[in-house]
């Protein structure tokens, strides 16, 4: 529902007959600062063991499958741009996320053993899940905005950089087998668009989209991971 409204929301813009090239106040200098907060949410994982093995320390039995869901988490972040002309900015991104595990759906049965403790899946059964994921993030790139009408803009950018995380698993279903608590440092991207409304000759608000990915897929294991994020910026031009 939330990619529905910001869709049109942006599309509206787009066709909008009213939209002609000015000069924003959010493009007068060349170096600006920005603080947001937002909503995280994190697309399932899956992953699949074809043959028995250890990853992060927990030993699976083959053939075991399934698919992790998340909960969706909150983002804080800064922001530092440089602004090379009208239309082009660099800008580098630093966020911090965290969001908690919400269920594993096992789609082959199997078993994971961790510290003496196993755990035991069925098929097609879906058990909670009690841990989290926290990270902390650096993303550099180009970002294009384009002129609506005075004081909004349109923008879309991206970058890549890596993101630093920790991935805790306590317990699944009840049980320890599955648990573990390791840290990881891994290629991450962005892509983001959204608008720019000033308030000032130095200030601006931002709305932001951003499709985010990090290269943690796991060979024989896992598939990458990707999440959508919703972030209010306030950016302040010196």
């Amino acid at each position: 529902m939330i990619h529905f409204f910001f869709k049109i929301f942006i599309l509206f813009f787009l066709i909008n007959p009213n939209i002609v090239k000015s000069d924003t106040y959010s493009v007068n200098k060349n170096l600006y600062l920005g603080l947001n907060a937002g909503v995280f949410s994190p697309n399932d994982v899956d992953f699949n063991k074809s043959e028995s093995g250890i990853v992060n320390g927990v030993t699976y039995s083959a053939s075991v499958a399934g698919t992790f869901k998340f909960e969706n988490g909150f983002q804080i972040g800064g922001l530092i741009g440089y602004r090379l002309n009208d239309f082009l900015a660099i800008e580098t991104e630093l966020a911090f996320v965290n969001f908690d595990y919400d269920v594993l759906n096992l789609s082959a049965a199997g078993t994971a053993t961790a510290g003496g403790t196993t755990f035991t899946g069925t098929a097609n059964t879906s058990y909670q899940v009690e841990g989290d994921i926290s990270s902390l993030s650096i993303i550099f790139g180009p970002v294009l905005d384009l002129d609506v009408r005075e004081n909004l803009e349109f923008f879309v950018g991206g970058g890549i950089g890596f993101s630093k995380y920790n991935d805790e698993i306590k317990s699944v279903g009840g049980s320890t087998g599955l648990s573990y608590d390791e840290d990881f440092t891994d290629f991450a991207a962005k892509f983001k668009t959204g608008i720019n409304y000033s308030l000032s000759q130095s200030s601006f608000l931002q709305l932001e989209y951003g499709y985010n990915f990090v290269d943690s897929g796991i060979e024989n294991f896992s598939e990458d991971f990707s999440a959508n994020s919703f972030n209010a910026r306030f950016v302040f031009n010196y």
